[in-house]
């Protein structure tokens, strides 16, 4: 089998900090992930934010589902980005499509508008990732951070769950804990947000080494 893709720090834009490896029963699965689902204003309403979630994704309606669905594969991908307005978060090769962005320093709320646009490349990215492993034989999920916005702002398929173009769930939607995730790795963030931005993807991967 070729061996698995995109799981190598150096060859990603500056923006990620680190890759790390674990076993799915690492994953700190617990209601207060729900409970900040439940905080969110898009509780409800996306179709890939719970309750609708599991119109799509039924394998994490509760978290014992979840839990015996994660048991199903090898090995967890976390993918740690970490922005203070200064860090590429895109392959240089997609310049082009970021021209307009001014990459400067920046805090608080002013993070909110690094998280939108990063959130929504990395959403894509993801899928790249699951794609490219899953065409090398691997059996991969990918999770994204915060709400699914693949298709465009405002999800094309939003009045009529399930989702039929493959959008994906965050992590926390599925019933994980990332903060405490990332305190069990002895990962540092900044939450709320006030000098830089932490964000968390993932993969699950079977046959992965």
């Amino acid at each position: 089998m070729k061996s698995l893709m995109y799981v190598n720090p150096k060859k990603f834009p500056p923006a990620l900090s680190q890759i790390v490896k674990l076993k799915p029963q690492q994953l700190p699965i617990s209601a207060l992930a729900r409970v900040f689902c439940q905080n969110c204003g898009l509780w409800g309403r996306a179709i890939l934010c719970p309750p609708l979630l599991y119109e799509t994704y039924p394998q994490f309606k509760t978290l014992a589902s979840s839990r015996e669905y994660f048991n199903e594969f090898d090995y967890i991908y976390l993918y740690i980005w970490k922005n203070d307005g200064t860090k590429r978060w895109w392959f240089k090769k997609n310049a082009d499509d970021f021209a307009h962005l001014t990459l400067k320093r920046q805090k608080g709320r002013q993070l909110k508008g690094v998280e939108a646009s990063s959130a929504r490349y990395l959403t894509r990215l993801m899928r790249k990732i699951k794609a490219k492993n899953s065409a090398r034989g691997y059996v991969v999920d990918a999770f994204i951070c915060g709400h699914c916005d693949m298709c465009a702002r405002k999800c094309p398929n939003r009045e009529n769950p399930p989702c039929n173009r493959g959008g994906m769930p965050s992590m926390e939607a599925t019933g994980i804990n990332v903060h405490k995730l990332l305190e069990q790795q002895g990962i540092d963030f900044d939450w709320p947000p006030i000098s830089y931005l932490t964000q968390v993807t993932a993969i699950a991967v079977a046959g992965g080494k």
